[in-house]
């Protein structure tokens, strides 16, 4: 069973999919952590700095999601070559990250904050 990754339509409608599993290629996970200061950022933001990040290479490359098992970060999936070396995952990731932010920009997505940084009380 597939679950809703982090970012959501903004509209209503079911959360974007986590991944799609493929045949022909392999899905990284990239990951970036983010401290409680970070909960106040809008959408757009929290992007804009997850894409520095990865730029900067402060960023982890699993086979698996790691926002469902560490608070505080965000987890994307990046499909690419088995045994892809992490800079041209990190490079990938880049890509994937600002299509995301272009889709955050224009109104359609947002990320699920409570996901990422837990239910605000």
């Amino acid at each position: 069973m597939m679950q809703p990754g982090m970012f959501r339509y903004k509209f209503g409608g079911p959360g974007l999919p986590e991944y799609e599993m493929s045949d022909y290629e392999c899905v990284y996970f990239v990951t970036v952590h983010f401290d409680e200061r970070y909960r106040k950022y809008s959408s757009e933001r929290l992007m804009k700095s997850m894409i520095c990040r990865i730029k900067n290479g402060h960023a982890e490359v699993s086979l698996r999601p790691l926002h469902r098992l560490t608070p505080r970060c965000i987890s994307m999936p990046v499909y690419g070559p088995y045994d892809a070396p992490s800079t041209v995952v990190l490079a990938t990731a880049r890509v994937v990250a600002e299509t995301r932010l272009n889709e955050i920009h224009q109104g359609f997505v947002e990320i699920d904050m409570d996901l990422v940084f837990g239910v605000n009380k």
